[in-house]
Order: structure tokens, then C-alpha cells, then sequence
């Protein structure tokens, strides 16, 4: 259970600690009566229901609400419930089936046990493709062995935001797997709630050949007659809530606020799309404020600004203009600060935590704060004592999608130049600042962070995290956005890559991918001497450094079984040509280059293998003479050298650092 939990999607249950909002009280009625009777009907047609619509219809508030009143049940039928979220970070498909298995297991005791004794025999399944997940943690228990068979007879399964998991092809991989087992265990007693938008390809994927015939599908209208009277109530209740907050800043002689006219105005443009209204309601009623007559004027003003003369209007593009206004709040002098930090956000590269986040970019508390004074109605900012546990949010996707399109957002488009060069800049500055000029060493504990950390144990693994990071990315930049400023400021590092032991870095773990060739900064290093480029047959095993380890990953490619640790066998190299065995790297410390927890690989310590230093010769020889020309990059000088490549054998790629003595 503890290898289960570690490797779940964090915050995706429905009722994690991340606030996730269900419908308004005596709201979204009859969506909501349609799935409970499909829940609950044991002659249901199918066994798979697709709801969709677009964003911001409230697809994600309704399954919140079928998920909290399917728990509180006597006879609760709720087996497990994930709420991807992309702005959350919770999109990892890899994590999917183990965060499912997790849930079930803790819900019931026989399925528990199945898990204890399929993890004890392999505790690498948490590693394997989605694939192989869900034939273990699905497709044995429930359709081969019935597990829940004789004392279930239905088991829901609670998929919201589909469309918001990490890649295509990952969203169609779920749908087809669900599907066909749907069909091939048709007695089975889980069913799955599924929902998305109404994307092509998931649509296709529901359509492809038979799987047809497992779902039911349920549409979330825009602009229905029951949506504009769920709306109505929505606004009504939560005008009446800021009339009563806000008492001593609307007159009493304001009876009726706001005016019919201005209710009508906001009701007719919000379509019954809830993310309108909802957005709209905090922008008027924000604390930081305390003047919702004058906020609804401006609301008003927005809605006029984006209706055409003959009364139509887009409601995204109202709500695009709601958050141009919104950003166009924060202060001229602080909307920099803001951007460079939401950057993070929308690209999936923030911090553990908001605090990390903020001492990556070198932004002090007050600062940060002050960046997103004014953002309260669109982001759900972690309070100052819970911001080294918890990241900032948006409450939902749409204003992440509104970011990075240049055509919505104009001037608050995040992917600029001048924001991707301030976070150049500050890898540049953390590189520096662990380089004293006097000693001629390097020290991730000199690295400054503006917002405090108290906990020496934590501020080091800080440190050396944010270390890695601006080195893994300066040695492999291939951004577009680099201009002659950051080649300049790069250029204030030739100490440090001189000072810089290649090998002691690779040793402890900062450094572990490298693919320099393509770097816009390798000119800058080849005239420092301190990176070459050579043919794999140049490369003298014996100048390997064996008091120092080696870094070496070897990712499995999609859709093969390859087994952990030792290759005893060996896999050929598609001539025909065995290669000799290889080792990997366990280390559940090594992070990505964008700081996460690496689940594409398997690591352990070479030297835990008696006969690790031959087999590695043995691989290098091997791979020498089946391309002795392939490219070796040298980083480094004299004996603080690494050698770095990377090498693609079938169903596998090896990723090689080795602390090396340059004789070359």
C-alpha cells in the first residue's frame, strides 16, 4: 500500500483537501437524477457514461456532487474517483490505474489483499506501462478472478476531466482499454463515469468499431432552459450572500441590487455556462476591494464591451475580456513578477510548493504576494502559513488556456521573450551563486533563497534541486528566446564551469541528463574548454573514474516488458547481436529537469553489483562496435571530466554520464 501510495496522482480523489466546488444547492437537478437512475438501474444498457461539454459548463461540479452523495449512501456503490486537473499538476497518465487500484484497495478488503500479494511478488508493476497496469490492477482481479462478483454488484468508477490528462494519445489509451474490457466482462460490477470535453479524439475513441456498443453518452447543453434557471439561482443566492458581507458598503436605500436590468444583463450573457457567473461573483464580491457596486459596474462594462449591435454575443470572448480586466488590476510596475510566476504555472514547471516556485524565480514573500493581490477572483492562492505545502491554483483550466493563446490574452500572454529570458536569468543567477571566486569550489548551500526556510534538511534538498535544475537546462537550452543579453550574462559563468568538478556532480545526482550538441550556449562553453565533442571509439574505458559513480538511466520505450535491474539475457541490436548486460540507477531522489520525480526510469547504485565495472565495459564495447562514429560529449576538464551520451538499443535508451579523466 505504501509502493501504491507513492506513485498516485496526489489530490485527485473528490474529497482531497483541494477545494473542489460541487453545483449550487438545487441546482443541475436533472443532469444530476439521469446518471444516479443510470448508477443505480441494474438492467443499464451499457456499462460506460460519456459526459461532455464544453469548458466551463460545470461538467466537474456535477461529478463532485454524483461523488459526495454516492459516499454518504448506506450502501455506498463509490469504488474510486480521480479529478485530473491540468493547472494542478494531477495529468500524469502513467499514475492513473495505480491512483484507481489505490483508491479500491483502501474501499475494499479482498481487493487489498490481491494488491499486497501482486505487489509483494512485483514491486516493479508501479513502473510498468498503463497497459500492463490496468491487465494487473483491472482486468485479473475483476474480470478473471470476480473478486467482487459475490458480494458487489456495482462498483463506480469516477473519471472527471479527461481532456485534461497529459497527452492525446494517453486519453485515447484509457477510453479503448476501458472500453473492450467493458466488453469482454460484460458481468463485471464496475461501471465508469466518464467526463470530458467533447474533444475529436475522444469522441473517436468512443466510436471506434465495438466499443460503440459499451457507452451511453450524456450532453451538458449550453444555453438550456434548465441551465439559465440553475444559473439564475446561482446569482441570486451569491448577490444575496455579498449584499449581507458587504452590508456597510451598499446603501440601504439599494433595495433591490443589483437592478433587475443589470441581473438580466449578466444572467442572458452567462448562457448557463457556469464558469462566467462564478467568475464574475468573486471578481464583485473580492474582500481585497470591498466595493461591489463599482466592481459590478465594471462587470457591466466588460459584458457591453464584447456584445455586438444586434444583441448576439461569444460568452468566451466576455470571459476573455473578464480576465483581461481582472490582469489589467495588477499594478504596471508588479504584472512582470506576475507573469514570470504564472509562467511556471502554465507550463507545468512550478515548484513543489508556492514557496519554491517563488524562490526559483529569486521572489521574496511580499513580493509574491503583491503579484497576485488582485487575482483572488481567478486563482486560489495558498495563505502565507500554507504555502510551503501547498501550490497556487486556477479555479479552473480556462484561464490557463487564456494565457498561453497570443490572440486572447495580448499583452498577458505568458510565452514572451521577455519572460522566458527572466528565467535564464535567474538559472544563471543560481549558478553563480554557488561559485566563490576566492576558494575556487562550488557549494549549493551558498545558493539564496528569498523566501526563508527554516528546516536545514529541506533548504539543502532545495538547494540542490534548484542546482540541478539550472544546470541541466543552461548545458541543454535550445530556446529560441535567447538572445546576445543572456549570452552575455552566460559568459559571467566561465569561473564557475572551470571551478565546476563534472564528475562530483554526477556522483551526487545533479547532473544526469545531458545532450549538449543542440545547446544555444555550446559555442560558449567549446571556448572555455570545458566541452568536446567525440566519436564513441575514441573513448578510453580506462579513463573512467571508479572512485566516483556513474550516472545511468536506461528508459524503457512504450509498450515493451523489459525487466528491472540486470539484463541477463540482453536485448540485440536488431542485427542479430547480443548486447551485453546492463545496470541501472535506483535512486527515488533523482528528479527531472523540471524538478518532478522521474517515472520513466529505474535506478540503483552500480556499485550494489559485484560485476558492475565489466559489464559497463562490456556495453561500451559492445555499442562502439555497433556504431564506433556515434557522438560522446566530454564536459569538463582534466580530471573533473564526465563523458555524456545517449544510446538506442531495441525497446530501450541508455542515457550515460560517467565521471571521466580527459586524456583526449
Amino acid at each position: 500500500m505504501g509502493l501504491l501510495v507513492g506513485n498516485i496522482i496526489v489530490g485527485a480523489e473528490f474529497d482531497s483537501s483541494d477545494h473542489r466546488p460541487s453545483c449550487h444547492p438545487k441546482t443541475r437537478l436533472d443532469i444530476t437524477h439521469s446518471i444516479q437512475s443510470w448508477m443505480h438501474n441494474p438492467a443499464r444498457k451499457y456499462k460506460i457514461l460519456w459526459l461532455h461539454g464544453p469548458a466551463g459548463v460545470g461538467k466537474s461540479a456535477i461529478l463532485q456532487t454524483i461523488a459526495e452523495t454516492a459516499s454518504r449512501a448506506t450502501t455506498s456503490i463509490l469504488g474510486a474517483t480521480l479529478f485530473f486537473s491540468r493547472p494542478n499538476s494531477r495529468d500524469d497518465p502513467k499514475c492513473v490505474f495505480i491512483t484507481i487500484a489505490y483508491r479500491l484497495a483502501v474501499r475494499y478488503p479482498v481487493y487489498r489483499q490481491y494488491i499486497v500479494g501482486l505487489l509483494t511478488l512485483d514491486p516493479q508493476l508501479v513502473k510498468k506501462s498503463p497497459a500492463e497496469q490496468y491487465e494487473s490492477f483491472i482486468v485479473q482481479p475483476f474480470g478473471v478472478k470476480k473478486l467482487l462478483a459475490e458480494h458487489h454488484d456495482t462498483v463506480l468508477i469516477l473519471l472527471d476531466g479527461l481532456d485534461e490528462c497529459d497527452g492525446e494519445e494517453a486519453q485515447c489509451e484509457i477510453i479503448l482499454l476501458i472500453g473492450r474490457f467493458v466488453l469482454q466482462y460484460p458481468t463485471c460490477p464496475l461501471i465508469w463515469l466518464i467526463a470530458s470535453r467533447p474533444e475529436p479524439h475522444i469522441r473517436d475513441s468512443f466510436s471506434e468499431g465495438e466499443l460503440q456498443r459499451a457507452y451511453g453518452e450524456m450532453r451538458v447543453l449550453v444555453d438550456s432552459d434548465q441551465g439559465r434557471r440553475d444559473v439564475e439561482k446561482y446569482l441570486r443566492d451569491n448577490f444575496a450572500k455579498i449584499r449581507k458581507k458587504h452590508r456597510r458598503s451598499i446603501p440601504s436605500s439599494l433595495h433591490h441590487w443589483p437592478s433587475e436590468s443589470d441581473f438580466s444583463t449578466i444572467a442572458t450573457q452567462s448562457s448557463g455556462l457556469f464558469i462566467f457567473p462564478s467568475t464574475l461573483i468573486r471578481f464583485i464580491g473580492d474582500t481585497a476591494y470591498a466595493d461591489p457596486i463599482s466592481r459590478l459596474k465594471i462587470a457591466l462594462e466588460v459584458i457591453k464591451s464584447t456584445s455586438s449591435s444586434d444583441g448576439g454575443h461569444n460568452l468566451f470572448e466576455t470571459l476573455d475580456a473578464l480576465y483581461t480586466r481582472i490582469l489589467s488590476e495588477v499594478p504596471r510596475d508588479v504584472i512582470s513578477t506576475t507573469l514570470r510566476l504564472l509562467v511556471l504555472y502554465v507550463t507545468g514547471l512550478a515548484g513543489e510548493n508556492f514557496a519554491e516556485s517563488c524562490n526559483w524565480l529569486g521572489i521574496t514573500q511580499g513580493r509574491a504576494y503583491g503579484a497576485f493581490h488582485r487575482l483572488h477572483s481567478v486563482l486560489d492562492i495558498p495563505e502565507p502559513q500554507d504555502a510551503s505545502t501547498e501550490g497556487l491554483g486556477a479555479f479552473h483550466a480556462s484561464f490557463y488556456d487564456y494565457l498561453l493563446s497570443p490572440s486572447r490574452s495580448g499583452p498577458f500572454h505568458v510565452m514572451v521573450p521577455e519572460v522566458i529570458q527572466y528565467h535564464h536569468l535567474q538559472r544563471i543567477r543560481i549558478l553563480f551563486e554557488s561559485h566563490s571566486v576566492e576558494t575556487s569550489d562550488v557549494d549549493v548551500t551558498r545558493i539564496r533563497l528569498p523566501w526563508p526556510i527554516d528546516n536545514e534538511k529541506y533548504r539543502l534538498r532545495i538547494q540542490r534541486k534548484f542546482f540541478r535544475r539550472a544546470l541541466n537546462h543552461l548545458i541543454r537550452a535550445s530556446d529560441i528566446f535567447v538572445n546576445d543579453s543572456i549570452q552575455n550574462e552566460f559568459s559571467k559563468l566561465a569561473a564557475f564551469f572551470r571551478d565546476l568538478d563534472f564528475g562530483e556532480v554526477i556522483d551526487d545526482n545533479l547532473l544526469t541528463i545531458v545532450i549538449c550538441p543542440e545547446s544555444v550556449f555550446a559555442a560558449n562553453l567549446e571556448r572555455l574548454g570545458v566541452l568536446k565533442t567525440v566519436p564513441l571509439q575514441s573513448f578510453n574505458f580506462n579513463d573512467i573514474r571508479f572512485d566516483l559513480h556513474p550516472t545511468i538511466i536506461r528508459h524503457e520505450e512504450r509498450g515493451t516488458s523489459l525487466r528491472a535491474g540486470w539484463v541477463t539475457d540482453g536485448p540485440t541490436d536488431g542485427l542479430g547481436v547480443p548486447l551485453a548486460r546492463g545496470w541501472i540507477l535506483r535512486d527515488p531522489g533523482i528528479l527531472d529537469s523540471q524538478g518532478k520525480q522521474s517515472r520513466d526510469s529505474e535506478v540503483t547504485r552500480a556499485s550494489d553489483e559485484p560485476t558492475w565495472k565489466a559489464d559497463l565495459e562490456k556495453n561500451l564495447a559492445t555499442w562502439t562496435d555497433m556504431a564506433p562514429s556515434y557522438p560522446i560529449t566530454i564536459l569538463g576538464r582534466g580530471r573533473r571530466s564526465c563523458a555524456c551520451f545517449q544510446f538506442h538499443a531495441p525497446g530501450e535508451l541508455w542515457i550515460l554520464s560517467l565521471p571521466c579523466v580527459q586524456s583526449l
